[in-house]
């Protein structure tokens, strides 16, 4: 129970407060116009009104309590860490007069925090807050050079405080620690909290969709090993061996089975190069480079099908091909192992067993990637065996049996070129060519069709 003295301190805080044309709330300790306790040394120095927390609260209370939104506590408070937590002892601003307004408020984003608001309302002003999407004009400062004059030009936003003479920049996205992004950059984490002061030495105030400092002007990035000159570019996973001398950027969908294909090494060799990404390849990292290569490491060098046959492959070409090969297609967008196959005069099955890895399914035909379609010993089938006519390749499914004089057709050309070019129906072409379709809409480029019969 509170005593008169105790009642009659409070009464007189909410009178007051009232007097000043501000809504009563509950007050954590006292509200004033300048605070009794250590506060942000960061805080706007506009503030008008400040609380002091004497006991436990949250960022939800002291929103609420004072019709402020998450933007405007954090913007007042820059300090505060990502998860917004207010500590007992200190003062924090909850309002501020005459602070100049930014030159632009059009750009939005967003800030990870886990904290949530709610929308009230103050005479005739109702603000809105979320915990998640914020008007940048409250959370932060246009676009300006790092230092006047360098020609560097700082993202927004940015963490609260970082140096003026950085020249690259990281967005910290949700989960990610000081030691991960130092680790991406292949920096110190003491170089990362001394670009980025306002993180703190425990990184408890890094924000997640806020740009961090990565690197300062004049600052060198390390290579793989002092000395062998090779500079190692950044981002990169989270370790990577020190002698790496190639790179590969990973985009969304690798695995270390495809890169490791892609370049000619094997998965063991992948991963012992790359060790963060584990064995099971789980923390292989997107938008990130991975080694492929390390110094002394010689890649493999194309060889022929079968030792001494002499016939060469090209590169690249899907993993795990036959040694027999002894004929190559580089596929191009839009291929199928279907179409692949009608296309080159063989079965899909032939072309799946020939290029075991590209899946029963197809599911892993490669693009720009050389895949086999035939093989020591194969022979295409005439159209008709024993007429003495050889069927050229490709050509479509269904073609006559009877076929004796063949045209190769040209991009651009139509049912209708064709047939006046060789004087015969419509009818009949289709009829020899069903594929086509009467309206010769199944017609395919730069594929055999036949204009003549036995």
């Amino acid at each position: 129970m509170l005593s008169s003295t105790s009642t009659l301190v409070l009464a007189s805080g909410l009178i007051a407060a009232v007097a000043a044309g501000r809504p009563a709330r509950g007050l954590h300790a006292r509200d004033g116009p300048s605070p009794s306790l250590p506060h942000d040394p960061n805080a706007s120095s506009y503030c008008t009104w400040w609380v002091d927390v004497a006991s436990a609260t949250t960022c939800d209370a002291i929103i609420n309590d004072n019709f402020i939104t998450l933007a405007e506590f954090r913007h007042w408070n820059p300090s505060l860490p990502a998860t917004c937590a207010v500590e007992v002892g200190k003062s924090y601003c909850v309002e501020a007069h005459g602070e100049p307004a930014p030159s632009s408020s059009t750009t939005s984003t967003t800030l990870t925090t886990s904290s949530t608001t709610s929308s009230t309302s103050s005479s005739s002003t109702t603000r809105a807050a979320t915990s998640t999407t914020l008007s940048s004009s409250t959370v932060a400062p246009p676009a300006t050079t790092t230092k006047p004059g360098n020609g560097i030009t700082t993202p927004t936003p940015t963490q609260a405080t970082i140096v003026d003479n950085c020249d690259a920049f990281h967005l910290v996205t949700a989960g990610q620690t000081c030691e991960v992004i130092a680790s991406l950059y292949r920096i110190s984490q003491d170089q990362f909290k001394a670009w980025n002061p306002s993180v703190g030495a425990s990184c408890t105030g890094l924000w997640a969709n806020a740009y961090a400092c990565v690197s300062i002007i004049g600052h060198e990035p390390s290579p793989t090993t002092p000395g062998n000159g090779i500079t190692t570019p950044t981002p990169t996973q989270a370790t990577i061996v020190n002698n790496c001398d190639e790179f590969y950027f990973v985009v969304a969908g690798d695995t270390c089975e495809t890169i490791a294909a892609k370049k000619g090494i094997t998965q063991a060799q992948f991963l012992s190069w790359n060790p963060s990404v584990g064995s099971t390849c789980t923390g292989l990292w997107a938008n990130a480079y991975a080694c492929v290569s390390i110094i002394g490491h010689t890649p493999s060098k194309p060889s022929t099908t079968s030792a001494g046959n002499g016939i060469a492959t090209p590169t690249p070409i899907q993993p795990n091909m036959v040694s027999n090969c002894d004929l190559f297609y580089k596929v191009k967008s839009g291929d199928t192992c279907a179409t692949i196959a009608a296309a080159k005069g063989v079965t899909v099955q032939q072309l799946t067993t020939w290029n075991p890895y590209v899946k029963s399914d197809c599911s892993l035909l490669w693009l720009d990637y050389y895949v086999c379609i035939s093989i020591v010993g194969h022979t295409p089938t005439p159209v008709n065996p024993g007429n003495g006519i050889q069927t050229p390749t490709p050509h479509q499914d269904g073609m006559t049996t009877s076929c004796k004089t063949f045209h190769f057709v040209q991009s651009g050309q139509t049912c209708q070129t064709i047939t006046q070019r060789y004087g015969i129906t419509q009818a009949n072409f289709v009829k020899w060519n069903p594929a086509v379709k009467s309206d010769c809409t199944g017609m395919w480029a730069n594929a055999y069709v036949c204009v003549a019969v036995l």
